[in-house]
């Protein structure tokens, strides 16, 4: 077994984890271990690390501390080889775990000591290596069941589109552009397409939209991870901004996306210089992405949106005339991962 510790007096309360995940899957199938045992570590500021000041004042640690609990422990479901979670009560237990009980571990270096997040690397470096699966996560089997059945009564055969909303009051030049979004939502052939709006989790506390109030909207998705990516499986495609929950869709080898707006000059988190200190290449998609996943290097206009969408969809149309009349559109798991 493979004890994976995500120390969080060093790394984030947020999708990031995602990639911490995806990291130990490789570490493991490297090392032929059988499992994965995840163990978060609590920070010294109130349980978590320390953040800017001006996320402390939007996102407090209570309210990441929460994060723990709603995001952090059932992202770890999506990783079929995770076989167990420990959310220790101390440093020293996890001292303790790593020194006596633990005899493979990740990150290899990890001492509660001198803590290390590592980041999106290991596996950006894997994929450009040449190593397979790197996009490893996947829906809970009960989650599917269950958007199965919900989009047989919202969606009625027809093609389901998601739309992945970023409404948010810490770096609002990050927000999707709703009107550009709803446009898109309205031109879709009503007859053959469902578009369904996944709201910001904000939003679904304060208010939707009124725009929104004539489309699909799927606000359970916003809470809860296991839903989200059982959508995502489940859709024709999948569409939104440069977010966290949008790394659901990047790590999922199943899932059909595009995502945009990956740079937002002046904002610190989406700058091409954060962007590129993690390993990312500028104008490119995920080295391990497939040929229906892209990353998309230009704002969410209405003309960019509507671009975007065609492309992708004559490409999942010609690849499912190739395999054979739907035999793949509403069966995730039977989709054949196809290379970029």
């Amino acid at each position: 077994m493979l004890f994976a510790f995500y120390d969080l007096e060093v790394a984030p309360v947020t999708f990031d984890f995602l990639w911490f995940l995806a990291a130990s899957e490789l570490d493991r199938r490297r090392s032929r271990l059988n499992s994965i045992h995840v163990v978060l570590v609590p920070g010294p500021h109130e349980r978590v690390r320390r953040e800017r000041d001006d996320y402390e004042t939007v996102v407090d640690p209570l309210a990441r501390q929460a994060r723990i609990h709603n995001m952090l422990i059932p992202m770890c479901r999506l990783l079929p080889s995770c076989s167990s979670v420990s959310l220790v009560g101390s440093r020293a237990e996890a001292s303790f775990l790593r020194s006596v009980v633990a005899r493979h571990i990740l990150p290899k270096d990890y001492e509660t000591a001198l803590p290390v997040f590592p980041g999106p690397q290991a596996c950006l470096e894997a994929a450009r290596a040449g190593d397979a699966d790197i996009a490893c996560l996947r829906a809970p089997v009960e989650e599917l069941r269950a958007i199965a059945t919900w989009a047989q009564r919202k969606a009625d055969g027809r093609r389901i589109v998601t739309i992945t909303l970023r409404r948010y009051g810490y770096m609002p030049a990050r927000n999707s552009n709703l009107p550009a979004w709803i446009a898109l939502a309205r031109s879709l052939d009503a007859t053959r397409y469902c578009p369904v709006f996944v709201p910001d989790t904000n939003d679904t506390i304060e208010g939707l939209p009124a725009s929104l109030r004539e489309f699909t909207v799927f606000p359970e998705a916003a809470w809860n991870v296991g839903l989200r990516m059982a959508l995502y499986e489940h859709a024709f495609l999948n569409l939104g901004v440069n977010n966290g929950p949008m790394g659901l869709a990047w790590l999922n080898a199943r899932v059909r996306y595009a995502t945009l707006k990956i740079e937002t000059p002046g904002v610190p988190q989406s700058s091409l210089e954060f962007i590129r200190s993690f390993g990312f290449e500028p104008g490119k998609s995920l080295p391990f992405a497939t040929a229906l996943q892209e990353w998309v290097w230009e704002d969410d206009t209405q003309e960019i949106i509507t671009r975007t969408f065609q492309r992708l969809r004559q490409k999942i149309e010609a690849i499912d005339d190739a395999q054979g009349p739907d035999r793949t559109r509403n069966d995730p798991a039977a989709r054949e991962i196809i290379p970029a």
